[in-house]
């Protein structure tokens, strides 16, 4: 972006990220959001147990399906599943765009 800002182009937004990850960030945002997951706890976890590069991976929404579970695996599996349960109940606010 910067690059591009500097050469005096528009810059090009980053590729989107794949539903499955949109639904991995929405568990994990309602997870902390409840209080179900200690973040600072969580997030220790992740980076003292997953390899970096895929947990850096992960993070960017570049791995696949085998390695997302591996990662969720380090993360607290019941509060995790009990909002994903919950995540389809929720009200939804339509997307205004930018």
């Amino acid at each position: 972006v910067a690059a591009a800002l500097r050469a005096g182009r528009r810059p090009m937004p980053p590729p989107a990220h794949s539903a499955r990850s949109r639904a991995m960030d929405a568990v994990l945002l309602r997870a902390l959001a409840g209080g179900r997951a200690d973040g600072p706890a969580l997030f220790c976890r992740l980076f003292e147990r997953v390899p970096m590069r895929r947990l850096l991976r992960f993070l960017d929404g570049g791995t696949r399906l085998h390695e997302d579970l591996a990662v969720g695996l380090h993360a607290p599996v019941g509060p995790m599943l009990r909002s994903a349960l919950e995540l389809p109940r929720l009200p939804r606010r339509p997307y205004e765009g930018p």
